[in-house]
């Protein structure tokens, strides 16, 4: 087929799938590629689902570096090894692989019970690569991010309808929606030393009374005469810390047409830029799983005994609350 043929091809399906409507159906269940309900033929209503349930990712530490220090061989047996071990963890705790690249993996659960069956399958998940994987693949010094997020994800079947031994390689699920984005983040961050640079500004801060107006009528303690506005000084008499990231530090640092640098919060007194390392733990959850966790599972031990630490530093997009922990299983 000639190279414009394709590309018009290729043009009518684009212009069917603007001109195509999307209906979107509510389910609890998790969908599969032979669901008959998700459509994606041309000239046809394509139908999609929509779910509310907790997304779960893992990914390996390293995974680039492990691929440079250890034989071919060595690294086919460990795919394998993980690939087969969230499987059958997923299966265990109702969930279902939905996405497999490389060595990264992505479960969805069925709604009823998710957060219960997400929070221990990412237990269970941690619990293989720290106490099986890494102890059995020795010197690996193997281990993998664990993210889940809940929330409502819409599931979209993608692809061409071919036939045959190709049928399946030639068509997929995409999940889009917030969780799955941010279950993702987490992942990337989950078992991670970050460091992240930021400064250190002291400065006088701004006397907003002076701009608001808020002068007026106020006695001068000096010699009883009424004060405006414009008798007030442009900045407080004492010394403010703040602290900034590269980026905000950046914004706020000004000139002014004598050249002298200021700050946009006060009067610039010094500044020092500084580097903190944060570890997080192997499993990281949103607010959102935390708090459905802890409602329906309040007598679990790492609810009772506050295994899951809220984080001290945010994760990267991540604007709400995370909690983390390095939670494995007691086998007796």
């Amino acid at each position: 087929m000639a190279v414009n043929k394709i590309i018009e091809e290729i043009d009518a399906d684009i212009k069917d799938i603007l001109s195509t409507e999307f209906s979107y159906t509510n389910t609890t269940s998790v969908p599969n590629l032979d669901d008959n309900t998700l459509t994606f033929g041309n000239a046809e209503e394509k139908k999609a689902k929509v779910i509310n349930t907790c997304v779960l990712f893992v990914d390996i530490r390293g995974s680039v570096a492990l691929t440079k220090k250890h034989h071919t061989k060595t690294m086919g047996r460990l795919y394998s090894a993980f690939s087969k071990a969230v499987l059958k963890a997923a299966h265990h705790h109702s969930g279902y692989v939905r996405n497999i690249i490389g060595d990264r993996v992505m479960v969805v659960f069925p709604s009823f019970n998710c957060y219960k069956n997400a929070v221990h399958c990412a237990i269970t998940i941690n619990h293989l690569c720290t106490k099986i994987i890494d102890t059995q693949f020795s010197g690996m010094d193997f281990k993998c991010g664990i993210g889940v997020d809940y929330g409502e994800l819409k599931v979209i079947k993608v692809g061409t309808p071919k036939q045959g031994k190709e049928a399946n390689e030639n068509r997929g699920l995409v999940w889009t929606g917030y969780p799955a984005n941010l279950a993702s983040r987490l992942t990337d961050t989950a078992n991670k030393v970050v460091e992240e640079d930021y400064y250190v500004v002291k400065q006088n801060p701004y006397n907003y009374a002076k701009f608001w107006g808020f002068g007026s009528g106020l006695a001068n303690i000096f010699g009883g005469i009424p004060l405006s506005s414009a008798d007030l000084p442009t900045y407080l008499d004492k010394i403010e810390t703040v602290e900034m990231s590269p980026e905000k530090f950046a914004d706020s640092v000004k000139t002014n047409p004598t050249g002298s640098v200021y700050i946009s919060g006060g009067k610039f007194i010094s500044f020092e830029k500084k580097t903190r390392k944060t570890d997080y733990p192997a499993i990281l959850i949103s607010k959102t799983v935390y708090t459905g966790y802890k409602k329906e599972n309040a007598g679990e031990n790492d609810i009772t005994y506050k295994y899951w630490e809220s984080q001290t530093y945010k994760v990267k997009d991540v604007t709400d609350d995370v909690y983390g922990s390095n939670l494995t299983w007691v086998i007796k």
